[in-house]
């Protein structure tokens, strides 16, 4: 995943925002898992290669959930970009190395790993080994002394509502963010870790807004003031705002346009546009902008937007995307 694993493994190891998770998907919202009760777990094991040379594998989150001194369970998170059909041998392996630890240890615990998947592709994978291998040609009575491994995966970007409401964390605004895109409504829940919470957005959407402003909310936030994504969306959309007009506006002097303020707000508008394309933002960011700040119909952002791309890219749009 690159950056956006280094983003998802620095925001998923606050030990709120882990518990959150657990929490939210693993106990449907009831508070069971307290942030002090976990522990940092090893996150990496070895395995014998095809050629017997050991080898490591890499978990990407993992900790302890202790009670007196003991552990209760080993919660493991798993961030994947894309689909990977053969995941399910992966935990097989890591869930695996978990518990052989255990054999020559007196303590016992079961170990449990979440799949958190924030591609867009659909993923069609089996969800547990038995459909894994559905195609394979194996005996009936075979069949039934095959050891089954459940693959928990959860699409984060399309949560439904009623799973994105237990979330208490900072993941409560991002799952919403990526869920709501341009109908996405900032609330006032107060963001605690800022620095985390912006890089996770900027690396799942590519919009560099997100962390143009970082040390400026965290400087407001040590003087007690309080961050949300009202100000984090109002920032950069009234930057936005405040640049279109003015490219607008100097476009306009320098061509010696005095047409009204329709023609200045279409200018500013193509500014943006052009600015917004160079800096590799998406469609559906440019556009919804263009209908928050400039005020315009859909069909009209949607033809600035094709008509930046191509100037910008020389190659046009095919047509209904």
């Amino acid at each position: 995943m690159g950056q956006k694993d280094l983003a998802a493994k620095q925001f998923e190891h606050s030990p709120e925002v882990f518990a959150d998770i657990i929490n939210a998907l693993v106990f449907e919202g009831e508070q069971v898992v307290l942030p002090k009760d976990l522990q940092p777990a090893p996150t990496e094991s070895l395995y014998p290669a095809a050629n017997g040379i050991l080898r490591n594998q890499y978990n990407d989150v993992s900790k302890y959930e202790m009670r007196n001194g003991r552990i209760v369970i080993q919660y493991t998170l798993e961030n994947q970009a894309r689909p990977d059909y053969k995941i399910l041998l992966r935990k097989a392996g890591y869930e695996g190395a978990i518990y052989r630890r255990q054999y020559e240890e007196k303590d016992t615990f079961p170990a449990i790993t979440l799949v958190l998947y924030w591609g867009n592709a659909p993923w069609h994978s089996g969800s547990d080994l038995y459909r894994f291998f559905r195609r394979k040609k194996i005996h009936r009575m075979a069949r039934k002394y095959i050891d089954n491994i459940c693959l928990h995966m959860y699409s984060m970007r399309t949560l439904p509502l009623e799973i994105r409401q237990r979330f208490q964390s900072d993941m409560r605004v991002v799952v919403d963010y990526l869920a709501e895109g341009k109908e996405y409504e900032p609330t006032e829940q107060e963001i605690v870790d800022v620095d985390g919470t912006l890089r996770m957005l900027h690396a799942l959407t590519g919009e560099t807004d997100f962390i143009k402003n970082i040390k400026g909310l965290q400087e407001r936030q040590r003087r007690g003031g309080r961050v949300t994504m009202c100000e984090v969306v109002d920032k950069f959309v009234q930057r936005g705002r405040e640049q279109g007009i003015k490219e607008g506006i100097r476009e306009g002097m320098k061509e010696g346009l005095e047409k009204g303020m329709w023609e200045e707000k279409i200018r500013g508008a193509s500014a943006f546009v052009k600015e917004s394309v160079l800096q590799k933002q998406s469609k559906e960011y440019i556009k919804g902008m263009l209908q928050t700040c400039f005020q315009l119909k859909e069909e009209e952002a949607d033809m600035l937007y094709r008509e930046g791309y191509e100037r910008e890219h020389g190659t046009k749009i095919p047509a209904f995307t």
